[in-house]
Protein backbone atom coordinates (compact mmCIF):
# COMPACT_ATOMS: atom_id res chain seq x y z
CA UNK A 1 0.00 0.00 0.00
CA UNK A 2 1.30 3.65 -0.31
CA UNK A 3 4.50 4.31 2.06
CA UNK A 4 2.03 7.57 3.97
CA UNK A 5 -1.02 5.56 4.24
CA UNK A 6 -0.64 2.62 7.30
CA UNK A 7 -2.38 4.59 9.75
CA UNK A 8 -4.77 7.05 9.17
CA UNK A 9 -8.22 8.80 10.53
CA UNK A 10 -10.11 7.86 7.45
CA UNK A 11 -11.29 4.46 5.13
CA UNK A 12 -8.94 3.04 4.19
CA UNK A 13 -7.60 0.11 0.90
CA UNK A 14 -5.38 -2.75 2.55
CA UNK A 15 -6.80 -5.73 3.66
CA UNK A 16 -5.38 -8.45 6.14
CA UNK A 17 -3.07 -10.54 4.73
CA UNK A 18 -3.93 -14.38 3.70
CA UNK A 19 -4.18 -15.88 7.32
CA UNK A 20 -4.10 -12.76 9.07
CA UNK A 21 -6.64 -11.34 11.77
CA UNK A 22 -6.81 -7.59 11.91
CA UNK A 23 -8.54 -6.06 15.31
CA UNK A 24 -9.59 -2.46 15.21
CA UNK A 25 -11.02 -0.96 18.53
CA UNK A 26 -12.57 2.50 17.49
CA UNK A 27 -14.86 4.20 19.91
CA UNK A 28 -16.76 7.59 18.73
CA UNK A 29 -18.35 9.73 20.25
CA UNK A 30 -21.24 12.02 19.13
CA UNK A 31 -22.33 15.25 21.16
CA UNK A 32 -24.67 17.97 19.90
CA UNK A 33 -27.16 20.70 21.61
CA UNK A 34 -28.08 22.37 18.54
CA UNK A 35 -29.73 21.20 15.27
CA UNK A 36 -30.12 22.34 11.46
CA UNK A 37 -33.51 22.80 10.33
CA UNK A 38 -35.14 22.41 7.02
CA UNK A 39 -33.60 25.86 5.68
CA UNK A 40 -30.07 25.15 6.90
CA UNK A 41 -30.32 27.56 10.04
CA UNK A 42 -29.06 26.79 12.99
CA UNK A 43 -31.67 26.28 16.89
CA UNK A 44 -31.65 24.55 20.22
CA UNK A 45 -32.55 21.02 20.35
CA UNK A 46 -36.81 21.19 20.21
CA UNK A 47 -37.07 24.83 19.96
CA UNK A 48 -40.11 24.95 17.55
CA UNK A 49 -42.17 23.76 20.79
CA UNK A 50 -40.13 25.30 23.53
CA UNK A 51 -40.28 28.94 22.15
CA UNK A 52 -40.90 32.19 25.19
CA UNK A 53 -44.08 33.40 24.03
CA UNK A 54 -46.94 35.54 26.02
CA UNK A 55 -50.34 35.31 26.41
CA UNK A 56 -52.58 35.40 24.09
CA UNK A 57 -51.05 31.62 23.47
CA UNK A 58 -50.79 31.61 19.19
CA UNK A 59 -52.33 28.31 17.48
CA UNK A 60 -52.26 27.28 13.63
CA UNK A 61 -53.46 24.39 12.13
CA UNK A 62 -51.39 22.47 10.20
CA UNK A 63 -52.37 19.61 8.19
CA UNK A 64 -55.12 19.08 10.68
CA UNK A 65 -53.79 19.02 13.74
CA UNK A 66 -53.73 22.08 15.82
CA UNK A 67 -49.99 23.37 16.83
CA UNK A 68 -50.12 25.97 19.88
CA UNK A 69 -47.20 28.34 21.19
CA UNK A 70 -46.73 28.32 25.10
CA UNK A 71 -45.71 30.21 27.34
CA UNK A 72 -42.78 27.98 28.67
CA UNK A 73 -39.39 28.51 30.69
CA UNK A 74 -36.71 27.50 28.11
CA UNK A 75 -35.17 23.52 28.10
CA UNK A 76 -31.87 22.55 27.40
CA UNK A 77 -31.28 19.15 26.35
CA UNK A 78 -27.42 18.18 25.56
CA UNK A 79 -27.80 14.44 23.15
CA UNK A 80 -24.68 12.14 23.58
CA UNK A 81 -24.37 9.03 21.52
CA UNK A 82 -21.07 6.69 22.02
CA UNK A 83 -20.41 3.96 20.36
CA UNK A 84 -17.52 1.36 21.06
CA UNK A 85 -17.06 -1.17 18.59
CA UNK A 86 -14.82 -3.92 17.71
CA UNK A 87 -14.28 -4.75 14.10
CA UNK A 88 -12.37 -8.31 12.83
CA UNK A 89 -11.36 -8.41 9.72
CA UNK A 90 -9.84 -11.66 7.98
CA UNK A 91 -7.42 -12.03 4.96
CA UNK A 92 -8.77 -14.80 2.98
CA UNK A 93 -6.05 -14.06 0.05
CA UNK A 94 -3.67 -10.87 0.61
CA UNK A 95 -6.64 -8.96 -1.73
CA UNK A 96 -9.31 -10.61 -0.35
CA UNK A 97 -10.83 -10.00 3.08
CA UNK A 98 -13.96 -11.04 5.38
CA UNK A 99 -15.09 -8.73 8.64
CA UNK A 100 -17.45 -8.48 10.93
CA UNK A 101 -17.82 -4.84 13.07
CA UNK A 102 -20.27 -5.35 16.27
CA UNK A 103 -21.47 -2.23 17.91
CA UNK A 104 -22.19 -1.51 21.68
CA UNK A 105 -24.15 1.95 21.61
CA UNK A 106 -24.63 4.37 24.77
CA UNK A 107 -27.13 6.56 24.02
CA UNK A 108 -27.59 9.33 26.53
CA UNK A 109 -30.33 12.25 26.85
CA UNK A 110 -29.54 15.04 29.35
CA UNK A 111 -32.85 17.01 29.28
CA UNK A 112 -34.11 19.48 32.12
CA UNK A 113 -34.97 23.21 32.54
CA UNK A 114 -33.12 25.94 32.29
CA UNK A 115 -31.93 26.99 35.80
CA UNK A 116 -31.69 30.44 37.65
CA UNK A 117 -28.72 31.50 39.58
CA UNK A 118 -30.16 29.69 42.84
CA UNK A 119 -30.26 25.87 41.01
CA UNK A 120 -34.41 26.16 40.58
CA UNK A 121 -35.80 26.47 37.44
CA UNK A 122 -36.85 30.03 35.59
CA UNK A 123 -40.10 30.06 35.41
CA UNK A 124 -41.57 27.60 37.45
CA UNK A 125 -45.08 28.05 37.01
CA UNK A 126 -44.23 27.31 33.23
CA UNK A 127 -42.24 24.34 33.69
CA UNK A 128 -44.78 22.88 35.84
CA UNK A 129 -47.27 23.19 32.89
CA UNK A 130 -45.18 21.75 30.60
CA UNK A 131 -44.70 18.60 32.66
CA UNK A 132 -48.24 18.69 32.86
CA UNK A 133 -49.14 19.02 29.25
CA UNK A 134 -46.81 15.88 28.63
CA UNK A 135 -48.40 13.75 31.26
CA UNK A 136 -51.70 14.44 30.16
CA UNK A 137 -53.33 11.43 28.73
CA UNK A 138 -53.63 13.07 25.41
CA UNK A 139 -49.88 13.39 24.55
CA UNK A 140 -48.61 10.54 26.86
CA UNK A 141 -44.95 11.34 26.68
CA UNK A 142 -42.53 10.75 28.92
CA UNK A 143 -41.21 14.09 31.13
CA UNK A 144 -38.31 16.28 30.15
CA UNK A 145 -35.55 14.63 32.35
CA UNK A 146 -32.54 12.44 31.41
CA UNK A 147 -32.21 9.39 29.70
CA UNK A 148 -32.63 6.58 32.87
CA UNK A 149 -29.59 4.06 33.29
CA UNK A 150 -31.41 1.18 32.25
CA UNK A 151 -32.26 2.70 28.67
CA UNK A 152 -28.86 3.56 27.80
CA UNK A 153 -26.90 0.48 26.43
CA UNK A 154 -27.93 -0.86 23.12
CA UNK A 155 -26.72 -2.97 20.67
CA UNK A 156 -26.04 -1.32 17.31
CA UNK A 157 -26.48 -2.14 13.85
CA UNK A 158 -23.91 -5.41 13.46
CA UNK A 159 -22.52 -4.98 9.52
CA UNK A 160 -20.65 -7.88 7.72
CA UNK A 161 -18.41 -6.76 4.91
CA UNK A 162 -16.12 -8.71 2.07
CA UNK A 163 -13.22 -6.36 0.54
CA UNK A 164 -11.54 -6.88 -2.15
CA UNK A 165 -8.21 -4.67 -3.02
CA UNK A 166 -8.15 -3.87 -6.44
CA UNK A 167 -4.85 -2.11 -7.30
CA UNK A 168 -1.79 -1.54 -5.16
CA UNK A 169 1.65 -0.23 -6.30
CA UNK A 170 4.35 2.00 -4.34
CA UNK A 171 1.92 5.20 -4.60
CA UNK A 172 -1.10 4.25 -5.40
CA UNK A 173 -4.11 1.47 -4.34
CA UNK A 174 -8.15 1.19 -5.05
CA UNK A 175 -10.18 -0.77 -3.51
CA UNK A 176 -13.88 -1.98 -3.08
CA UNK A 177 -16.26 -3.28 -0.54
CA UNK A 178 -19.92 -4.56 0.22
CA UNK A 179 -21.60 -3.97 3.56
CA UNK A 180 -24.39 -5.76 5.08
CA UNK A 181 -25.63 -3.92 8.00
CA UNK A 182 -28.16 -5.75 9.84
CA UNK A 183 -31.17 -4.90 11.92
CA UNK A 184 -29.50 -5.53 15.50
CA UNK A 185 -29.90 -1.93 16.56
CA UNK A 186 -32.73 -0.32 18.82
CA UNK A 187 -35.23 2.57 17.64
CA UNK A 188 -36.03 5.83 19.15
CA UNK A 189 -39.06 5.48 21.49
CA UNK A 190 -41.88 7.42 19.69
CA UNK A 191 -43.24 8.52 22.99
CA UNK A 192 -39.81 10.19 24.41
CA UNK A 193 -39.39 13.74 22.61
CA UNK A 194 -35.78 13.40 22.37
CA UNK A 195 -34.84 9.69 22.64
CA UNK A 196 -32.08 8.64 20.46
CA UNK A 197 -31.88 5.53 18.52
CA UNK A 198 -28.63 2.88 18.47
CA UNK A 199 -29.48 1.69 14.90
CA UNK A 200 -32.04 1.98 12.36
CA UNK A 201 -33.26 -1.76 13.05
CA UNK A 202 -33.73 -2.75 9.68
CA UNK A 203 -31.36 -4.19 6.73
CA UNK A 204 -29.09 -2.00 4.65
CA UNK A 205 -26.77 -2.87 1.85
CA UNK A 206 -23.66 -0.65 0.67
CA UNK A 207 -20.83 -0.29 -2.05
CA UNK A 208 -18.07 1.61 -1.01
CA UNK A 209 -14.82 2.58 -3.10
CA UNK A 210 -11.68 3.84 -1.68
CA UNK A 211 -8.51 5.07 -3.27
CA UNK A 212 -5.22 6.42 -1.97
CA UNK A 213 -2.52 8.51 -3.63
CA UNK A 214 0.90 9.18 -2.10
CA UNK A 215 2.86 12.39 -3.47
CA UNK A 216 6.58 12.55 -2.93
CA UNK A 217 6.02 9.40 -0.34
CA UNK A 218 4.60 12.23 2.44
CA UNK A 219 1.31 13.60 1.27
CA UNK A 220 -1.28 10.91 1.09
CA UNK A 221 -4.61 11.48 -0.24
CA UNK A 222 -7.36 9.53 0.31
CA UNK A 223 -11.25 9.44 -0.93
CA UNK A 224 -14.09 7.47 0.36
CA UNK A 225 -17.42 6.60 -1.63
CA UNK A 226 -20.44 4.69 -0.47
CA UNK A 227 -23.78 4.31 -1.83
CA UNK A 228 -26.38 2.68 0.11
CA UNK A 229 -29.97 0.75 -0.64
CA UNK A 230 -31.84 0.73 2.43
CA UNK A 231 -34.32 -1.94 2.72
CA UNK A 232 -37.94 -1.48 3.42
CA UNK A 233 -38.78 -1.93 7.29
CA UNK A 234 -41.14 -0.82 10.45
CA UNK A 235 -41.23 1.82 12.59
CA UNK A 236 -43.38 3.07 15.00
CA UNK A 237 -43.98 6.78 14.90
CA UNK A 238 -46.92 9.09 15.74
CA UNK A 239 -48.25 10.21 12.77
CA UNK A 240 -48.24 13.95 12.12
CA UNK A 241 -45.87 16.62 10.59
CA UNK A 242 -42.13 16.04 12.06
CA UNK A 243 -41.82 19.63 12.78
CA UNK A 244 -44.04 19.39 15.27
CA UNK A 245 -42.98 17.40 18.41
CA UNK A 246 -46.22 17.51 20.79
CA UNK A 247 -48.29 15.07 18.29
CA UNK A 248 -51.08 13.00 20.07
CA UNK A 249 -50.99 9.52 21.84
CA UNK A 250 -54.06 8.60 19.48
CA UNK A 251 -51.92 9.22 16.12
CA UNK A 252 -49.59 6.36 17.67
CA UNK A 253 -48.90 3.71 14.73
CA UNK A 254 -46.77 0.79 13.48
CA UNK A 255 -46.01 1.99 9.73
CA UNK A 256 -44.07 0.44 6.70
CA UNK A 257 -41.15 1.96 6.14
CA UNK A 258 -39.01 2.65 3.48
CA UNK A 259 -35.98 4.91 4.37
CA UNK A 260 -34.17 6.68 1.83
CA UNK A 261 -30.81 5.73 0.02
CA UNK A 262 -27.76 7.24 0.94
CA UNK A 263 -24.57 8.44 -0.26
CA UNK A 264 -21.68 9.69 1.73
CA UNK A 265 -18.16 11.28 0.09
CA UNK A 266 -15.13 11.44 2.60
CA UNK A 267 -11.83 12.74 2.03
CA UNK A 268 -8.51 12.97 4.50
CA UNK A 269 -5.51 14.31 3.01
CA UNK A 270 -2.69 13.52 5.58
CA UNK A 271 1.19 14.89 5.76
CA UNK A 272 3.26 12.75 7.40
CA UNK A 273 5.82 14.52 9.48
CA UNK A 274 8.13 11.39 10.29
CA UNK A 275 8.15 7.92 9.81
CA UNK A 276 5.80 6.97 12.31
CA UNK A 277 3.36 10.88 12.58
CA UNK A 278 1.36 12.56 10.42
CA UNK A 279 -1.73 15.04 10.85
CA UNK A 280 -4.11 16.18 8.05
CA UNK A 281 -7.99 17.19 7.85
CA UNK A 282 -11.01 15.47 7.49
CA UNK A 283 -14.35 16.54 5.24
CA UNK A 284 -17.36 14.65 4.88
CA UNK A 285 -20.30 15.21 2.78
CA UNK A 286 -24.03 13.23 3.28
CA UNK A 287 -26.90 13.34 1.51
CA UNK A 288 -30.01 11.22 1.68
CA UNK A 289 -33.24 10.96 -0.24
CA UNK A 290 -36.57 11.04 1.48
CA UNK A 291 -38.11 8.48 3.63
CA UNK A 292 -41.45 6.85 2.71
CA UNK A 293 -44.41 5.95 5.36
CA UNK A 294 -47.18 4.23 4.44
CA UNK A 295 -49.63 2.46 6.67
CA UNK A 296 -49.55 -1.56 6.91
CA UNK A 297 -53.28 -2.10 6.51
CA UNK A 298 -56.37 0.11 5.13
CA UNK A 299 -57.62 -0.68 9.06
CA UNK A 300 -54.51 1.24 10.26
CA UNK A 301 -55.54 4.19 8.50
CA UNK A 302 -58.97 3.95 9.63
CA UNK A 303 -58.19 3.44 13.01
CA UNK A 304 -55.91 6.65 13.13
CA UNK A 305 -58.95 8.60 11.66
CA UNK A 306 -61.24 7.14 14.09
CA UNK A 307 -58.94 8.42 17.44
CA UNK A 308 -57.91 11.31 15.88
CA UNK A 309 -61.22 12.18 14.14
CA UNK A 310 -59.95 13.29 10.56
CA UNK A 311 -58.06 11.40 7.91
CA UNK A 312 -54.58 11.60 8.78
CA UNK A 313 -52.08 10.58 5.18
CA UNK A 314 -48.89 8.24 6.12
CA UNK A 315 -46.95 10.68 3.88
CA UNK A 316 -47.20 13.42 6.18
CA UNK A 317 -44.11 11.92 8.00
CA UNK A 318 -42.16 12.00 4.74
CA UNK A 319 -41.37 15.78 4.63
CA UNK A 320 -38.27 16.71 6.70
CA UNK A 321 -36.56 13.49 5.94
CA UNK A 322 -34.35 14.19 3.00
CA UNK A 323 -30.86 15.18 4.30
CA UNK A 324 -27.81 16.84 3.59
CA UNK A 325 -24.93 17.60 5.68
CA UNK A 326 -21.12 18.59 5.76
CA UNK A 327 -18.55 18.00 8.09
CA UNK A 328 -14.90 19.48 8.25
CA UNK A 329 -12.98 18.52 10.98
CA UNK A 330 -8.50 17.27 11.46
CA UNK A 331 -6.55 14.10 12.45
CA UNK A 332 -3.51 12.86 13.83
CA UNK A 333 -2.19 9.43 13.16
CA UNK A 334 0.45 7.08 14.64
CA UNK A 335 2.12 3.72 13.38
CA UNK A 336 4.27 1.53 15.27
CA UNK A 337 5.83 -1.33 14.14
CA UNK A 338 2.86 -4.03 14.69
CA UNK A 339 0.05 -1.04 16.17
CA UNK A 340 -1.14 1.64 14.42
CA UNK A 341 -3.82 4.54 16.06
CA UNK A 342 -5.38 7.60 15.38
CA UNK A 343 -7.20 10.46 16.94
CA UNK A 344 -9.95 12.71 14.53
CA UNK A 345 -12.03 15.51 15.82
CA UNK A 346 -14.76 16.68 13.52
CA UNK A 347 -17.63 18.64 13.48
CA UNK A 348 -20.54 19.13 11.66
CA UNK A 349 -20.65 22.90 10.04
CA UNK A 350 -23.77 22.57 7.41
CA UNK A 351 -27.11 21.07 7.10
CA UNK A 352 -30.24 21.30 5.69
CA UNK A 353 -33.84 19.50 4.53
CA UNK A 354 -34.66 18.28 8.27
CA UNK A 355 -33.38 18.19 11.74
CA UNK A 356 -29.72 17.44 11.41
CA UNK A 357 -27.96 17.74 14.44
CA UNK A 358 -24.98 20.65 14.95
CA UNK A 359 -22.56 17.56 16.32
CA UNK A 360 -18.84 17.33 17.33
CA UNK A 361 -17.45 14.04 16.49
CA UNK A 362 -14.53 12.59 18.31
CA UNK A 363 -13.01 9.30 17.25
CA UNK A 364 -9.61 7.28 18.48
CA UNK A 365 -8.44 4.13 16.09
CA UNK A 366 -6.54 1.52 17.67
CA UNK A 367 -5.51 -1.02 15.22
CA UNK A 368 -2.96 -4.42 15.36
CA UNK A 369 -2.98 -7.06 13.24
CA UNK A 370 -1.71 -11.05 14.42
CA UNK A 371 -1.49 -14.60 13.13
CA UNK A 372 -4.22 -16.32 15.11
CA UNK A 373 -3.29 -20.12 14.00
Amino acid sequence: MPAAARAQAGPRTDTPRAGTLRVTFEPVITTWEREFTDNGHEQRIGASLFSETHPPFGCTRVNGFLVCRYDFTPVFVHAERRVTPLALDFGITNRIAVGVYVPLVRSNTRAGFQLDSAGNPGNPAAAARLDSILSDTTYASDPIAGTSRRLRFFAGDVEVNAKYRILESHNYALSAAVVVRLPTGHQDSPNSLFDIATGDHQTDIEVQVTQELTVFDRLWLNALVRAGRQQPGTRARRVGPQSVLLIPHAALATLNWDPGDYLGVDVAPMLRLSKAFGVGFTAGYWTQKRDRYTYRSAQDSSDIATRLGTPVSAAVLDAGTALRWTRLGFAMTYAGSDVEGSLSFEQTVSGSGGRVPVATVFRVVMRTSRWPF
